[in-house]
């Protein structure tokens, strides 16, 4: 069976543990993570993603461990996958530290050529710090920083914080989506379907609540993303508990503007998807509205065609 390695590496105090524990709990994880004590050594987990076998790997960053890891990496870091590497956002004195030990950590996938793609996560950017400019002027050093990787690996950047819960799922799934080459094919036709309906999004995801291909309209305002994902979780929550198939729903954005969608169950081989699609609704005639909900089940048969060829 193949099984892919992914790792989560970074300092003491990053993270690290709370990005796994709210990926994996998603509901209610946050006091699990008021109790959480810091890894020794390595913590591993196994998941499956669209067939595939994943072993997710938490690597401790005590200073102890970390010597440890760098002082025989093949033993630890040979066939990672998918590196995760968490900077704490909010503790500047520990930059240059970070940013060494990750040096290091590269270095090592250099010398054996490795390609592994990097997902480096600026963690605890709490919403209430968004706006701080002292804080986005030192993420921005940080990535002016590391880009000399870039030439050699590919490093992608998120923004994350357990206080938003969709940054966190938002990063972790473009970090998979780099496993899997036809991803971005899926994302194409949700593109097509959403500019065919003057759809406001469409979006799959898999039971644990990983992105398989999401579309937004333009210029949709981060606010809205962020009530829609609140409220796509709600559902989730809602069809679980009652054992439903379908569920659909209706709600306003801040500014007034009404919305329709449904959240449907996709059983596709031995995997459950979760499908969400929304529009606007037409206060003047709701019958267009209900059409249009309607139609999202003509292009049906061509997602799944998608989904088995990615588990395939």
């Amino acid at each position: 069976m193949l099984t892919r390695k992914i790792a989560f590496l970074g300092l003491d105090n990053a993270g690290k543990t709370s990005i796994i524990t709210a990926i994996t709990k998603r509901f209610g994880f946050e006091e699990e993570i008021e109790e959480m004590m810091p890894t020794r050594r390595i913590a591993r987990d196994t998941f499956r993603f669209l067939g595939i076998e994943f072993t997710q790997m938490d690597f401790g960053g005590q200073l102890q461990y970390r010597k440890e890891y760098l002082k025989n990496p093949s033993k630890y870091l040979s066939g990672t996958d998918l590196l995760f590497y968490v900077i704490d956002a909010q503790d500047n004195k520990r930059y240059n530290e970070s940013i060494d030990y990750l040096e290091q950590v590269l270095t090592y996938f250099k010398e054996v050529q490795s390609d592994t793609p990097v997902a480096i996560l600026f963690h605890k950017f709490d919403p209430e710090l968004v706006r701080d400019k002292e804080l986005n002027r030192n993420i921005l050093v940080l990535k002016q920083n590391l880009t000399k990787f870039s030439g050699e690996f590919d490093i992608f950047f998120f923004e994350t914080s357990i206080y938003d819960i969709k940054s966190i799922m938002d990063a972790f799934s473009s970090g998979l989506s780099l496993l899997f080459d036809k991803m971005e094919m899926l994302s194409g036709l949700f593109s097509d379907i959403c500019e065919q309906y003057n759809a406001i999004m469409i979006a799959l995801f898999d039971s644990r609540g990983v992105t398989i291909g999401e579309y937004y309209r333009p210029h949709l305002h981060l606010r809205e993303k962020l009530k829609i994902y609140d409220i796509y979780i709600d559902i989730q929550k809602r069809i679980i508990a009652e054992n439903k198939e379908l569920y659909e729903f209706s709600d306003k954005f801040k500014n007034g503007q009404r919305f329709s969608g449904v959240v449907e169950v996709l059983n596709i081989g031995t995997l459950d998807f979760y499908l969400l699609f929304i529009i606007e609704e037409e206060e003047q005639d709701l019958e267009k509205t209900v059409s249009l909900l309607d139609k999202i089940e003509a292009a049906k048969p061509k997602m799944e065609n998608f989904i088995l060829q990615l588990i395939q």
